[in-house]
């Protein structure tokens, strides 16, 4: 058996190889992201995931929102900088499902429940810039890097001998105290980034309030868990970030603008 000191030892110099040889940059925040995993797989885990749930679902038949979508989707995605990804954008028809997402390798589907809310292209880049603000920020890799982490810790410091008990409530706990303080933190990044990908495709970046305006209407009485234990920051605080950072991002848009005409 490892003895403890060698096994912290061990596990300090596998992470400290990791720190320095899989480090990434978040777009617009520069936030420093630790990788893993590699950035191919997550892709191929990614593209098979989206193409499952594209066959198990119901697409939209609505010309005019499948139009939308994929107009505001591909002026995102001119602007994202990532002419390797192959990008998609699909409108799932589920009309009580107001939500959207984003896979990794720029695989993106919208609900038909948002779509009915009503919104304008300005509003719909908000939500799109959102999603695609996740993939080419790569946080799905992300998170699991942060999981490959969190259990080569685990084993190297226990030696093996957690029960499945234990393991559980590490895990619990690893979740409340990490794991969804970290993925508010991406959604926040992600909006971020989505006001910056907006504006540079030309979409006012004043429209994400609108938008989230309507979403909070929308899933009023919903029953949403309290934010410590989300993985989204409240619509409340999402709303006075994005309010507050707008004007860092309406030179950019103002620019766009001029350049299209």
């Amino acid at each position: 058996m490892i003895p403890t000191n060698v096994r912290k030892a061990l596990l300090g110099a596998m992470l400290g190889a990791s720190l320095l040889s899989a480090c990434a940059t978040a777009p617009v925040t520069g936030r420093q992201q630790l990788m893993l995993v590699s950035e191919s797989d997550v892709v191929r885990m990614g593209s098979l995931a989206y193409r499952q749930e594209l066959s198990q679902s119901r697409l939209n038949s609505n010309p005019q929102q499948v139009a939308q979508v994929r107009r505001v989707g591909q002026r995102i995605a001119q602007v994202a900088n990532r002419p390797d990804y192959q990008w998609e954008f699909n409108v799932i028809d589920e009309p009580q499902s107001i939500n959207a997402f984003a896979l990794p390798g720029g695989k993106v589907a919208v609900y038909s429940g948002l779509l009915n809310l009503g919104l304008s292209d300005d509003e719909l880049a908000a939500v799109i810039g959102h999603e695609v603000g996740h993939a080419i920020a790569q946080h799905s890799r992300e998170r699991v890097s942060q999981q490959v982490g969190f259990d080569l810790a685990l084993s190297v410091l226990a030696g093996g001998r957690v029960s499945p008990q234990t393991a559980q409530l590490i895990n619990t706990a690893f979740g409340i105290g990490v794991g969804l303080p970290f993925e508010r933190r991406q959604e926040s990044e992600a909006d971020l980034i989505g006001l910056d990908l907006m504006a540079r495709a030309g979409y006012d970046p004043r429209a994400a309030l609108s938008f989230w305006q309507k979403m909070m209407q929308a899933t009023r009485g919903a029953g949403r868990p309290p934010e410590l234990l989300s993985s989204h920051p409240s619509d409340q605080r999402r709303i006075r970030t994005i309010q507050a950072e707008i004007p860092r991002f309406m030179p950019i848009y103002e620019r766009a603008k001029r350049a299209s005409r």
